[in-house]
């Protein structure tokens, strides 16, 4: 009988154990319905930069480091200023990689490789100035993750700040898990990309 009783608890454990949990969920994306990245102001020349601009630097991963950039140019309304700053806690990923940041003149947003999933988050502080805030509040911006198919995800951040006055949004220690593109939206926007 003392043979019986293991076999027969593994078995039920793998049964009820295994069975979906209705409780589990994917993100809850539907605060981005009609989220729309936020526009940079158009560039003075009227003209739009067709490739992004590309900066690196390499990054050992056990040791960690800090990867900041900035990036202007000249619009309709003025200067358009991009501040960010990505800091790699030690043992962030494996060996050496060669981190990028691509800047545009589109959206306040970026783009980072190579692709990969980090062991310990990066902390990443954007502070983009020059836009035109006119209308927004803080409770219709947040700072996101875009996927390749266009799928928008909240990133969990310290704080984001918003000066209308400067057309200035800062999102302070946001916590990236994986490389990809990363911006502001609108959330109420339905026509803002």
């Amino acid at each position: 009988m003392k043979k019986f009783i293991p076999p027969v608890l593994i078995v039920l454990a793998i049964m009820f154990g295994c069975t979906p949990d209705a409780n589990v969920t994917s993100p809850d994306n539907s605060n981005y319905q009609n989220a729309k990245l936020i526009k940079l102001p158009a560039m003075e020349s009227g003209l739009r930069i067709e490739a992004d601009l590309i900066r690196y630097k390499y990054v050992n991963g056990y040791n960690g480091g800090t990867f900041s950039e900035s990036f202007e140019f000249q619009s309709v309304n003025g200067t358009v200023s991009i501040i960010s700053q990505l800091v790699f806690p030690a043992n962030s990923f494996v060996g050496n990689k060669n981190i990028s940041q691509s800047f545009n003149t589109e959206t306040a947003s970026l783009q980072f490789g190579p692709p990969m999933v980090f062991n310990n988050p990066v902390q990443y502080t954007l502070t983009v100035s020059g836009l035109d805030l006119t209308g927004l509040t803080p409770e219709m911006l947040d700072f996101v993750y875009v996927a390749q198919d266009g799928s928008i995800t909240g990133v969990e951040y310290d704080s984001i700040t918003v000066n209308i006055a400067t057309g200035t949004l800062t999102v302070n220690n946001a916590l990236l898990h994986h490389f990809s593109r990363y911006g502001f939206v609108n959330k109420d926007d339905e026509g803002n990309e």
